[in-house]
């Protein structure tokens, strides 16, 4: 009598320990998926100890993959012996007791996916850093208790990574994309992107593959007179046009851009307009768009021409405050007619 309440004991215990252990690894998987790696470095970088740990497995998937795909079977494997041994001590005849065993293990399969799997896999869905940071002292005990069995798994990973010529750059060349937007959306979540720092990555992101012609106006929409102009000459157009830019162009072809003049300089100045006008730096129409923005003001340039492929033509006009506006601010905007977004 006493044997058979210590068994029963014994297998109530396995049963609770392989419930435990099913928990804890299939929610860590699902943690470890889920967690910020951007929030994780952050705090790595700021001398934590326990995202160090978690960024050692976050970053070398294969470690922690191949060690709860062993703590699950092990788990499994515990809660099977637990039936069985309960079972075999209830009912003593073997074919009753077979019988009794299989319908015991499929009463309790949807206790043990719930509570061993949907439970915990949604827990650590919904708060990954805060359930992982709680318990990776206990992963990394299993970790290296589970070492002899899991590292051949690793060593069967990379062998096949190697055999179908799989590899991290590749992988992330392919998808650094859909990645990037991941790391946004992830900073938006934990609080480290703030909404205009957020806007401003979605912007970027969003002009990755478009062409600065897309961002340039009318080549018309600024009013231009001759290189050779006078003030005089320059200051009626900008009276007549309300221009704050007037472009100048060769004696020789109205299409031959060489300068942009802003009007208020000339005003306090006593320079003649060719002196005073600033250089337009010439871009192709293929040119990205965000180089185009990094030339402008590395080059102290206001104004650049979007030119043809052949470069004998002048396609569109672009300004560095209304293209950064449009990549860095918000793209939604869009300018007045004419020249009402002039300063």
């Amino acid at each position: 009598m006493m044997l058979t309440a210590l068994v029963l004991s014994a297998s109530l215990a396995l049963f609770v320990i392989g419930m435990h252990l099913s928990a804890f690894f299939s929610g860590s998987e699902t943690g470890f998926y889920r967690v910020s790696q951007l929030q994780l470095t952050l705090q790595k970088q700021q001398g934590d100890a326990t995202a160090r740990q978690l960024v050692t497995f976050a970053e070398h998937p294969a470690r922690f993959v191949s060690t709860t795909l062993v703590g699950n079977n092990v788990a499994n494997y515990l809660t099977t012996l637990a039936i069985g041994l309960f079972v075999n001590e209830v009912v003593h005849n073997g074919s009753s007791s077979a019988a009794a065993e299989i319908s015991a293990t499929l009463l309790l399969a949807p206790v043990i996916f719930v509570f061993g799997e949907l439970i915990p896999k949604s827990l650590y869905y919904r708060a990954p850093l805060s359930l992982l940071r709680r318990r990776i002292s206990f992963f990394r005990f299993f970790y290296f208790l589970f070492l002899p069995l899991s590292y051949p798994l690793t060593l069967i990973a990379s062998l096949i990574a190697r055999i179908t010529r799989q590899s991290t750059p590749s992988v992330d060349t392919m998808f650094g994309r859909t990645r990037m937007f991941g790391l946004i959306a992830s900073g938006k979540r934990v609080g480290i992107l703030t909404q205009i720092q957020g806007r401003l990555a979605d912007n970027l992101m969003k002009s990755g593959d478009r062409e600065v012609a897309e961002f340039a106006d009318a080549a018309n929409v600024i009013p231009r007179v001759r290189e050779s102009a006078d003030r005089r000459a320059v200051l009626s157009i900008a009276e007549v046009t309300q221009s704050s830019w007037i472009l100048l162009h060769s004696d020789d072809s109205s299409d031959d851009l060489t300068g942009v003049i802003r009007v208020a300089t000339l005003l306090m100045s006593q320079l003649s307009p060719a002196k005073a006008s600033e250089p337009l730096i010439r871009f192709s129409e293929e040119a990205h768009p965000l180089v185009v923005l990094t030339e402008l003001f590395q080059r102290h340039a206001n104004f650049g021409v979007i030119m043809n492929d052949e470069g004998n033509r002048v396609t569109g006009i672009v300004r560095r405050n209304r293209l950064a506006d449009r990549l860095l601010v918000s793209q939604k905007r869009s300018p007045a007619p004419g020249m009402g977004w002039e300063l």
